[in-house]
């Protein structure tokens, strides 16, 4: 019996919330700390329980979907299935931050881009601020989906969920390999930009919807499959600065390319 398993099942000997408002944490070894706190720390595990952690009041009580488990050092009335009292020791070994609440809610699914006008592409982007920014702002800016590639680092991923500021969890997504990428830009016939800072000046480019972006790599930079599929387009950049953060050379690019 797989791991995950077997361990919700042993956290379901436990009281249910509908015979206690709130039940107690009290001790750093319960079995809800291990498994709140492997929700932070374990990619595999998040994909197998197919749950996610949710830190701190603001993105908490921005929540658009059902809360599983609410943990608080203070009582609070946020509708939930289960209410938990912790010790701020409790919840800052969970959260590893200084917070008063956290919350347990099912992982989002992936959603089948079909016809999307503006897509995001995210090719093995390793820094969760980085992702967590780039939903943010494709989120802000209208963009409507977010292609990753397998080697993207986690959404999930409570800094990138923190960076994001909750928008992975409304951002439509799905995990795609390049050549699965590269099959569904050819079936929807949506022309491929890339950034590069060998690419065509921005400023000289026209662009119309439908269209991809792909942003890559912080330090390998853009994948062969990309190069030979897109247009490469840059920023121009003065003063000897050679390159841009992803964050923020996606910020302008996102909001060149939706606004133009």
């Amino acid at each position: 019996m797989p791991f995950a398993i077997a361990f919700l099942q042993k956290l379901a000997l436990f009281p249910n919330s509908t015979d206690h408002k709130f039940m107690h944490l009290k001790s750093l070894q319960h079995p809800l700390v291990k498994h709140l706190t492997l929700l932070r720390k374990d990619k595999a595990y998040r994909q197998e329980v197919k749950k996610i952690l949710v830190i701190g009041e603001t993105l908490i009580l921005e929540l658009k979907v059902p809360i599983l488990k609410l943990i608080s050092t203070k009582a609070i009335d946020i509708p939930c299935q289960e209410s938990y009292l912790a010790t701020p020791e409790i919840l800052q070994k969970i959260t590893s931050l200084d917070v008063e609440m956290a919350a347990e809610i099912e992982m989002p699914q992936e959603t089948e881009i079909k016809n999307q006008q503006f897509v995001l592409i995210l090719d093995r982007i390793q820094d969760p601020g980085n992702l967590g920014t780039l939903f943010r702002t494709a989120w802000a800016l209208k963009w409507e989906a977010i292609l990753m590639t397998p080697e993207t680092v986690d959404p999930f991923n409570d800094k990138a969920l923190r960076a994001s500021q909750g928008a992975s969890l409304q951002m439509p997504f799905q995990v795609k390999t390049p050549d699965e990428i590269i099959h569904w830009l050819k079936t929807k016939k949506i022309p491929l930009w890339v950034a590069d800072a060998k690419g065509e000046p921005l400023q000289k480019i026209s662009f119309q919807a439908p269209l991809a972006l792909v942003l890559s790599h912080e330090g390998q930079g853009i994948g062969s499959w990309a190069k030979t599929q897109g247009k490469l387009l840059s920023i121009p950049l003065s003063n000897n600065v050679e390159s841009l953060n992803v964050a923020s050379a996606g910020a302008i690019l996102l909001y060149t390319l939706r606004h133009s």
